[in-house]
């Protein structure tokens, strides 16, 4: 996921002489293109992410596009002072590309499995959570990130087995992607756990079990309007997600259900539980 990341940004960066990419000993493998191309444009910081996010900072608030890379708890968890205090406060134009969602890093563990990344970046204003689970996501995030000012997040993952059937070329930020139609379960995932929600809903319709599968491009911000329209009444509906119970997708449609004082709806989070993952 992360090279087509890096092959888009060298085409934006040849258009734009304002586009910087920063990283933490971290992207070998990946972005020496862009560092033969535009090396005074090009940053590694070393092993130190706090001042990335200062040196970031600086630059976006003389102008600069920024784009920082590294692995998800090293780019977030270690800078959260300083994504708060600047990046959302003052809504600057910084990107942060995150590597490894999820259970992407699988046996390295807590360090580098993040299971809390939304649900942190959920709290602040400003933000757009991207996190594509299929290569035409990733495509279609990485487009909607460069055409745009402000500060985005894209939580990227492994690149998935199977291929889905998605039109993305109308597809508007908040909106869900209609994977599958069908009347009596509903499932909402997000990410690279797609693969697994599509083998459930065909294994369901073997059943004569009719799923709607509804994959979100971006978690925030959610169009309520979408959401409601797409929620069907008298199912059951299942928020399936590589991230903890709290503070994820299905937080926030929880929260939308009830707001909209929506009835006849079961709706069940099935996500990673709330206790110390060792």
């Amino acid at each position: 996921m992360r090279n087509i990341f890096a092959n888009k940004l060298v085409k934006h960066a040849s258009l734009k002489k304002d586009v910087y990419l920063l990283t933490a000993d971290l992207g070998y493998n990946c972005f020496e293109n862009f560092k033969e191309k535009f090396p005074k444009r090009f940053i590694n910081v070393g092993i130190a992410e706090n001042n990335m996010m200062g040196v970031a900072t600086g630059l976006a608030m003389q102008g600069k596009e920024v784009f920082v890379y590294s692995i998800i708890p090293f780019l977030l968890y270690r800078s959260f002072e300083h994504i708060k205090n600047y990046i959302s406060t003052y809504n600057l134009n910084i990107k942060l590309i995150g590597a490894g969602g999820g259970f992407s890093y699988g046996a390295q563990g807590i360090s580098h499995n993040p299971i809390e990344d939304i649900g942190i970046l959920n709290l602040l204003p400003n933000v757009k959570i991207m996190t594509p689970g299929t290569k035409n996501q990733t495509n279609k995030a990485i487009d909607i990130m460069l055409k745009n000012k402000g500060f985005f997040y894209i939580r990227l993952g492994k690149v998935p087995k199977i291929n889905t059937n998605e039109k993305l070329n109308n597809f508007k930020l908040g909106n869900g992607i209609i994977l599958n139609k069908g009347s009596d379960v509903t499932l909402v995932c997000h990410g690279n756990i797609i693969e697994n929600v599509m083998k459930v809903a065909k294994e369901l319709e073997k059943k004569n079990i009719t799923v709607k599968v509804i994959s979100y491009l971006n978690t925030k911000p959610i169009n309520i309007n979408f959401l409601k329209k797409n929620l069907n009444v008298n199912s059951k509906i299942f928020c399936i997600e590589e991230h903890s119970e709290i503070g994820g997708l299905g937080s926030s449609i929880a929260n939308i259900i009830i707001d909209l004082n929506l009835k006849n709806i079961i709706f069940k989070k099935i996500a990673i539980k709330d206790r110390a993952h060792l």
